[in-house]
C-alpha cells in the first residue's frame, strides 16, 4: 500500500470533482432536467418555511422529512427564489457525495488508482444517479451523503481506528436525521448495526450505545414528533401504503427488480425508459459488475480488518435493500430510484475489487472503470441531446411536461384575467411556484390515460380552498385528449358553455358560464 496521506490533496479527487461539476453544469445549462411538481412542492415548502410556515414532512404525506426544503430555503436566502437555487442545493450535496466516496475508497484501499476510479464513477455516473442528484424528489442526495458519512465514522469505530465517544454521538445524530429524511438511510444503518452487534457480541459498550441512541433521538426528533401526531399514518407510509401496486405481490416485484431496477442501478437503462442503452456495451458493463459482486462475496474474509468490515457492510447493504424492495409495495416502482443509494456502495466495491485485482491483472482492473465511465457518459450525453424528455423523473411520458409553453400559458391566463382553476398534480404545483403563488390551481383532475385520480395528490389543501372560493375558474389539462373529451361531455351535460384554447401540451377550458366545481362533474 502507498504511504498514508490526506486524500484531499490528491489530484485525482479534484479532477473527478471538476468533471462531475462540469457534467452538472451542462445538464443545468441545457435545461435537460425538467422542473416538475415534486420539486415544486419542495420549493414551495422552502418558500413557506421562510414565511414562517415550516413543515415536518413532504406536503400531504407522513414520511420523507422536510430536510431538503430547509436546505433549499437556505439556498433561496443566498441565491433568490428560483429553480436554479433548488438545483444548486442538490449540486452542492452531490459534490459532498463525490468527495466522501473518494475518501471512503482511499480509506479502504489506500490506492490512488482505485480512489480515482471511485471518484470518476461518481463524476460520470449512471443516468439514474445523474437524474436524481440533479432534480430533487426530497432528501435523496442528503441521504446519499449521510450514508457515506456513517460509513466513514462507523468503519473507524469497528476497526479500532477511532473509538472516541463523540463519534458514537455523531453517528447516532446523523442516523436520526437520515431516518427522518428518508428510510433509505437503512442502506447504512442496517449493515452497520448488524456488524456492530457481531463485533461487540461478547461485551456491549453500553455507555457508548447510550450516546448513539441519544444522538439518534435528537436527530430523529421531527420524526418522533410526527409519529406522536399520526402513528398509523407514518407507519403506513413507511411501508409504502401510498404506492399503487397493481401487481399485488412478491412475483411482480422480483420481475421489477430484475428487469427494471437493477438494470437502472447498473446503468443499462434510463429511469424513464424500458429500452437499454447501447446494449452490446451494456452487456460488457453488466458482466464486469457481476464479476465485481461475485468476487467481493468470495473475498468476504480477505484483507485487513478495515477492508473486511467495509466489504461486508457494502454487500449486506445490497442484500438488505433488495429484500426490502421486494417485500414492500415500493418494489413495483420501475424507475430504479429506490435502489439509488446502492450506487456509491457499488462504486466502492468496484474500487476495492480494482485494488485487489491490479497486482494480478492490471489491464482488467484498469479497463473496467474506464469502460463503465465511458458507457455512463454516453448515456448522459444521449439523454441531454434527446431533450425532451432529457433527464426526467417521470416514467409515464404523459406526466412529463416540458417548459416550452409555460410562459405562453401564464400570458394567456393573464390576458383573460383568471388566476384560479383546476388542473392535475404535475401542472398545479409547478405553476404555483413559478408564478410566486399568483396563479393557484387545485390538483383535482386525473393525470393518467385511464383517467384514474389520486386524491392524495392534493398535497396542500389551502390551494384547493382558494380555488373553491373563486368566482371564476379555468380547467387546465395536459397531454390528455381523453380527459379533454370527457370534460367537454360533462360540461355539456351540465349545460355549461365554455371556450377552449390549446397551448402546446395544455388545453384550457375557460369563460365558463358559471364556476363549475369538480364534485359536480362526477367522480374519476
Amino acid at each position: 500500500m502507498e504511504a498514508k496521506q490526506t486524500p484531499l490533496w490528491h489530484p485525482g479527487l479534484w479532477i473527478a470533482l471538476a468533471a462531475g461539476l462540469a457534467l452538472k453544469a451542462v445538464i443545468l445549462a441545457t435545461g435537460a432536467a425538467t422542473f416538475d411538481a415534486d420539486e415544486a412542492i419542495l420549493a414551495l415548502m422552502a418558500r413557506h418555511t421562510l414565511q414562517g410556515e415550516p413543515a415536518l414532512f413532504f406536503y400531504g404525506q407522513n414520511y420523507m422529512g422536510a430536510l431538503d426544503a430547509y436546505l433549499i430555503a437556505g439556498s433561496f436566502l443566498a441565491f433568490g427564489e428560483r429553480v436554479l437555487s433548488v438545483r444548486l442545493t442538490q449540486v452542492m450535496l452531490y459534490a459532498g457525495v463525490l468527495v466522501t466516496t473518494y475518501i471512503l475508497a482511499w480509506r479502504i484501499t489506500e490506492d490512488r488508482w482505485a480512489a480515482a476510479a471511485a471518484g470518476g464513477l461518481i463524476a460520470l455516473p449512471t443516468v439514474l444517479f445523474s437524474t436524481y442528484t440533479t432534480a430533487t424528489l426530497g432528501n435523496y442526495v442528503e441521504v446519499l451523503l449521510i450514508n457515506n458519512l456513517l460509513f466513514l465514522i462507523v468503519w473507524d469505530i469497528l476497526s479500532g481506528r477511532s473509538d472516541k465517544p463523540v463519534w458514537w454521538l455523531v453517528a447516532g445524530l446523523l442516523a436520526g436525521i437520515g431516518w427522518w429524511g428518508m428510510a433509505l438511510v437503512i442502506v447504512a444503518i442496517a449493515p452497520l448495526a448488524l456488524l456492530g452487534l457481531w463485533h461487540y457480541r461478547e461485551s456491549l459498550p453500553w455507555q457508548r450505545i447510550a450516546l448513539l441512541v441519544a444522538g439518534f433521538a435528537v436527530g430523529a426528533l421531527p420524526w418522533f414528533a410526527g409519529i406522536i401526531g399520526s402513528p398509523t399514518g407514518i407507519l403506513a407510509d413507511l411501508s409504502g401504503a401510498r404506492v399503487v401496486d397493481p401487481g399485488g405481490g412478491f412475483g411482480p416485484r422480483v420481475v421489477s427488480l430484475l428487469l427494471f431496477n437493477l438494470p437502472a442501478l447498473f446503468g443499462l437503462r434510463a429511469p424513464w425508459s424500458a429500452s437499454f442503452i447501447l446494449l452490446p456495451v451494456g452487456v460488457v458493463a453488466l458482466a464486469g459488475i457481476l464479476l465485481v459482486l461475485v468476487d467481493s462475496v468470495r473475498g468476504w474474509s480477505a484483507g485487513t480488518d478495515y477492508q473486511r468490515i467495509a466489504r461486508r457492510t457494502l454487500l449486506i447493504a445490497f442484500a438488505v435493500l433488495c429484500v426490502l424492495f421486494t417485500a414492500t409495495r415500493f418494489g413495483i416502482d420501475p424507475t430504479g430510484r429506490y435502489l439509488l443509494h446502492l450506487y456509491p456502495p457499488l462504486v466502492l466495491l468496484i474500487a476495492d475489487w480494482m485494488h485487489r485485482m491490479r497486482p494480478r491483472q492490471a489491464a482488467l482492473a484498469l479497463s473496467l472503470p474506464l469502460i463503465l465511465g465511458g458507457y455512463y457518459l454516453y448515456g448522459n450525453i444521449q439523454a441531454i441531446m434527446n431533450t425532451p424528455p432529457g433527464l426526467t423523473t417521470q416514467f409515464d411520458p404523459v406526466t412529463h411536461i416540458p417548459h416550452t409553453h409555460d410562459d405562453d400559458l401564464v400570458a394567456f391566463l393573464d390576458a383573460i384575467g383568471v388566476d384560479r382553476g383546476y388542473s392535475n398534480y404535475w401542472v398545479a404545483y409547478r405553476f404555483a411556484f413559478q408564478t410566486g403563488e399568483r396563479i393557484i390551481l387545485s390538483p383535482a383532475l386525473p393525470d393518467k390515460t385511464d383517467l384514474a385520480y389520486t386524491p392524495s395528490y392534493d398535497r396542500y389543501p389551502a390551494y384547493t380552498d382558494e380555488v373553491n372560493a373563486a368566482d371564476e375558474v379555468v380547467y387546465i389539462t395536459s397531454n390528455l385528449p381523453q380527459l379533454d373529451a370527457e370534460l367537454a361531455r360533462r360540461f355539456d351535460v351540465l349545460d355549461v358553455s365554455y371556450r377552449v384554447e390549446d397551448i402546446g401540451p395544455y388545453t384550457v377550458f375557460y369563460d365558463l358560464s358559471r364556476a363549475v366545481r369538480p364534485a359536480e362533474l362526477g367522480g374519476w
